[in-house]
């Protein structure tokens, strides 16, 4: 049978922010908290255990897990290096959420789980591979060092591993913030949201 939710959710954080001029994702501003802050909190509400994929903690005072030198290049070898660290405290599945999404779903670690053992988001019928589920063992048996010299993406991790699809239509669920203009552009569906609930 398998396991009622992961015991470890992941926020990957470890991006450039190479379109946002300068300014780093993590610390942007949104709803009067950090966005970084924002993600964990929706994801601390899921799962047992919140870790980063990241080379500092963001003062959250989480343990950050930094990439291993001999892994792929990108967000592939952040899946890695975490499935390397989990493996050794026998953890067999962890999800995964980016630190750019600040209306990550509150049910995303239950309907990735019931859709695993390894399974990704989709909306209106495309992938977003950083929403996913992952086990432990089949990451590390699919990316020996032999091949991490290849190019890799999140998307083709997952269709090696067989990840199943699973879907989130709500407009705007797993928004993700790259630009200074998708960061406006989330700041305004927030205070919406808050205008509608009677909070502003």
């Amino acid at each position: 049978m398998p396991e009622a939710r992961p015991e470890v959710a992941v926020l990957l954080a470890g991006g450039q922010s190479r379109r946002m001029q300068g300014c780093d994702k993590a610390l942007a501003p949104i709803g009067g908290e950090r966005m970084i802050d924002r993600v964990l909190r929706r994801l601390q509400a899921q799962a047992g255990k919140v870790l980063l994929s990241a080379p500092q903690d963001y003062g959250t005072g989480l343990s950050a897990i930094a990439d291993l030198p001999d892994g792929p290049a990108g967000p592939v070898g952040a899946i890695r290096a975490l499935a390397f660290h989990l493996d050794v405290l026998g953890v067999q599945r962890f999800v995964t959420a980016p630190v750019d999404a600040p209306f990550v779903p509150l049910d995303l670690v239950a309907r990735l789980t019931a859709g695993g053992p390894v399974a990704m988001a989709q909306s209106g019928g495309a992938w977003q591979p950083a929403f996913a589920l992952w086990d432990v063992k089949a990451v590390i048996a699919a990316l020996p060092p032999a091949v991490c010299g290849e190019k890799w993406s999140l998307r083709r991790l997952g269709e090696a591993l067989g990840a199943r699809p699973v879907a989130f239509d709500a407009p705007g669920a797993l928004m993700n913030v790259n630009t200074p203009e998708e960061l406006a552009l989330a700041r305004e569906l927030l205070r919406g949201e808050a205008v509608a609930s009677g909070a502003a």
